[in-house]
């Protein structure tokens, strides 16, 4: 019996990720830390860098918590989810091409540029979560989703691969420096970006209908309504619930995997070694895991992984070496994409189809929320403590609350 075909909608849907995912992948973990402390903060102290962008991260992430609901609640009334989501992107696009003139020194432009680049990119994504229905059913909604992140994955690690290329051999790409390779490194990524946005412009079309009234003062009245009643949907509650806690975890550990590592006494360079293998771990098993959740279920899946998250964090606990720490890579490679896209499939099938995207404004709004608790919990217990270690405690006790919850959460077919 023949599998069926993705419609063309789905693949340009996947697709995107292979584009947007370079922004994450060489701007957000890699370039533009380094490049910030070295570049365009240089002569400020230390701890002046950190705290500017420490800073910038924060209002570009709060700005976001409090405003995705609603872009998410304007395109359920009117038929405007692909020109905002278009928009956003675009928006991110000439943000980080911007990152490339940029002179040195310039810390506060440099902070300005990647703050709206951040949060175009992460606007854009909810009502990239909200097209997911759009382009799959019911039986294919999880495959359809881990395509998207393992092909995130492959997009993201292949162009970071060449970037991570530009700045170890510079003279063999005809630039002259390390600073040149980064600066077009940003260069690329709006270019890789922009190719894969194509597809899915020519492919997707809005659906739904346009309410009669002030669009915004609908969005806002829906946001409120939700806000409102959201426990009377106690499935619906009880997942964002244990989402906010175990994604939290996996933030924290992707947060703080370099600091790890560079405590370890690790360079640099094996560092974003680690950072490409997590990339082309992280592309197989995806799609590995939705073959595992079509077999045992969405939910068993996430507890599943949250297991091995466990596993990860005792072992972390345990890391003496470089090639420790390549392997620990490797694991997070193998589960990263795997709790990522069946978390967002999962909640597609828990969710008013008709509001998705308010409600995938609050699944991105939870996710978010969750990135800032966890790395203040590790500092806390490392500063009481006085010991790195001790900061693994807090994100253990995410994945084991989260897990928890989580088991409470009813499937689509179960009896509430």
């Amino acid at each position: 019996m023949n599998k069926p075909k993705l419609s063309p909608e789905a693949k340009a849907w996947i697709l995107y990720d292979g584009g947007n995912s370079a922004f994450a992948t060489t701007v957000i973990a890699a370039f533009f830390p380094i490049f910030f402390n070295d570049f365009w903060a240089t002569g400020l102290e230390a701890e002046v860098k950190t705290a500017y962008l420490g800073w910038g991260l924060t209002i570009s992430n709060l700005v976001l918590l409090f405003t995705s609901p609603f872009i998410g609640a304007i395109t359920d009334v009117s038929r405007t989810t692909k020109i905002l989501f278009s928009g956003f992107a675009c928006i991110a696009i000439i943000s980080v091409a911007a990152l490339y003139f940029i002179p040195a020194g310039s810390w506060l432009y440099a902070l300005i540029f990647f703050g709206i680049a951040n949060y175009c990119f992460a606007a854009g994504n909810t009502l990239y979560d909200k097209m997911l229905i759009q382009v799959s059913d019911e039986s294919n909604i999880a495959k359809i989703s881990s395509y998207g992140f393992a092909f995130g994955y492959l997009g993201g690690g292949s162009l970071f691969l060449l970037n991570a290329a530009m700045t170890i051999k510079p003279e063999f790409f005809g630039l002259n420096s390390v600073a040149e390779a980064v600066q077009w490194s940003f260069l690329s990524v709006s270019v890789w970006w922009t190719l894969f946005l194509i597809p899915i412009m020519l492919r997707i079309k809005d659906q739904g209908e346009t309410l009669p009234g002030n669009k915004l003062t609908l969005a806002f009245q829906k946001v409120l309504h939700t806000l409102k009643t959201v426990s009377s949907k106690k499935n619906v509650f009880i997942f964002l619930l244990a989402f906010f806690l175990y994604i939290d975890g996996v933030h924290t550990i992707m947060a703080m995997a370099a600091d790890f590592a560079l405590n370890l006494g690790l360079p640099s360079s094996d560092i974003i070694v680690a950072l490409i293998l997590v990339q082309f771990v992280a592309f197989p098993t995806t799609l590995l895991w939705s073959k595992v959740a079509s077999r045992i279920g969405d939910k068993n899946t996430l507890l599943i992984t949250i297991f091995l998250y466990l596993i990860v964090v005792g072992y972390s606990a345990f890391l003496s070496s470089a090639m420790e720490f390549y392997i620990l890579a490797a694991m997070v490679g193998a589960i990263q994409g795997g709790i990522q896209s069946i978390s967002r499939s999962y909640y597609a099938t828990l969710i008013p189809q008709q509001e998705a995207g308010e409600y995938f404004g609050f699944y991105n709004m939870f996710g978010r929320a969750g990135a800032f608790m966890g790395p203040a919990m590790v500092a806390i217990f490392v500063t009481m403590t006085n010991d790195t270690k001790s900061g693994l405690i807090p994100i253990a006790a995410l994945f084991i609350m989260g897990g928890i919850i989580l088991l409470k959460v009813k499937s689509p077919h179960e009896s509430l």
